[in-house]
């Protein structure tokens, strides 16, 4: 991420990877405007959704208000066109603790569980971090510890935080963990551990991204690419310079990443960064915000800008022109597969709040 930083049944979640009945067809790639802005909440920011057992969705988010940051719990009955406070899971002091990057997860068993950073700070210097993990068994009206998922203390003039948790469902059952940790303020990996307990305890981690070169990857988004445990993982990087998207491949569920290859490069030297993915219809979609248009207002100058998206119809080989899809005044940005041909782009609106808008894939 950017500094600063602002802020089991086998089958997987929908909105986490995409339909995985029918991932190996092929949808259209042109992507168009199928609904307005749905509000989620007015304050929340950085939005990450999932499917539920029962034909739902729920939206993990981040509220900020009267100093207070608020870790919370939407859902959606009806594909996103309207939303429901479901229930809170953490609250903390934002001048003594930074809680973000929230990513609920429902497991076969109906049990709900939220992955989030959670740090300490004092005096504007961070003291400790971690990505925890919490539970809830009432259908997301109330939530309690579950797990700590990584954590360390802070090294005083030396970055080394840890960002950003992605949860998906490996086709085995066990839950896997995605996360970025700094190694110091221009480099920074992405890693994965694996439960096979619901989260209570995790595995030793793999290296998703990183380690070979000196570049600040982080914001992992994780997809199928089809049903044979052919996976994609994007990521933000810094190796050319400005913030750009890059990608790697597993071809067994997670277990082992490669294939490292540029997705999208910003023109005229801008950035572009905060990438999500999803399978949607067998076409993949990955989204980011980016200032090559339109300048931001913070994070490298995209937090603010826009949130772009481009397709891929060849299983990630080649991608389409970008498609805006959160306009100016948008921030850190989302993905949710609808159906086969619909997604939803998620995303904070300057003036709305946390926001959902479907889109279409069409000829």
């Amino acid at each position: 991420m950017f500094s600063p930083k602002i802020f089991l049944a086998l089958l997987i979640p929908l909105g986490v990877l995409g339909n995985t009945a029918s991932l190996d067809q092929r949808s259209p790639g042109i992507v168009t405007q199928a609904g307005s802005p749905n509000v989620i909440d007015t304050n929340g920011v950085y939005i990450r959704a999932s499917s539920t057992n029962n034909g739902g969705l729920i939206a993990g988010y981040t509220a900020h208000e009267n100093n207070q940051s608020i870790l919370r719990l939407a859902g959606s009955s009806d594909g996103g066109t309207s939303w429901h406070f479901v229930g809170e899971v953490y609250r903390a002091d934002s001048t003594a603790h930074d809680v973000d990057n929230a990513m609920p997860l429902q497991l076969p068993s109906g049990r709900i569980i939220y992955a989030y950073r959670n740090h300490d700070r004092s005096g504007g210097s961070y003291t400790y971090y971690r990505i925890t993990v919490s539970y809830s068994d009432d259908g997301g009206a109330s939530f309690l510890y579950l797990s700590t998922v990584e954590q360390q203390a802070a090294t005083p003039g030396t970055p080394n935080g840890l960002w950003e948790p992605f949860l998906r469902l490996a086709t085995d059952g066990s839950l896997q963990c995605y996360y970025s940790a700094e190694n110091n303020a221009n480099d920074q990996d992405g890693y994965m551990k694996r439960s096979t307990d619901g989260g209570l305890t995790w595995s030793n981690w793999i290296k998703v991204s990183g380690g070979d070169r000196t570049s600040r990857d982080g914001m992992i988004g994780v997809a199928n690419i089809n049903n044979s445990g052919n996976l994609i993982a994007v990521f933000e990087n810094t190796e050319s310079g400005p913030f750009s998207i890059d990608y790697v491949l597993s071809h067994d569920d997670g277990n082992s990443w490669g294939q490292r290859a540029r997705l999208y490069t910003a023109r005229n030297g801008k950035n572009a960064g905060a990438p999500q993915v999803v399978n949607v219809g067998g076409t993949l979609v990955t989204s980011f915000m980016t200032n090559e248009d339109v300048a931001g207002t913070g994070g490298n100058g995209i937090d603010g800008a826009q949130m772009k998206v481009v397709t891929s119809t060849d299983g990630g080989s080649t991608w389409s022109g970008t498609t805006i899809t959160g306009d100016a005044g948008s921030h850190w940005p989302g993905l949710y597969t609808v159906d086969q041909t619909h997604f939803l782009a998620l995303y904070t609106k300057d003036g709305l709040g946390a926001v959902s808008q479907e889109y279409q894939l069409i000829n």
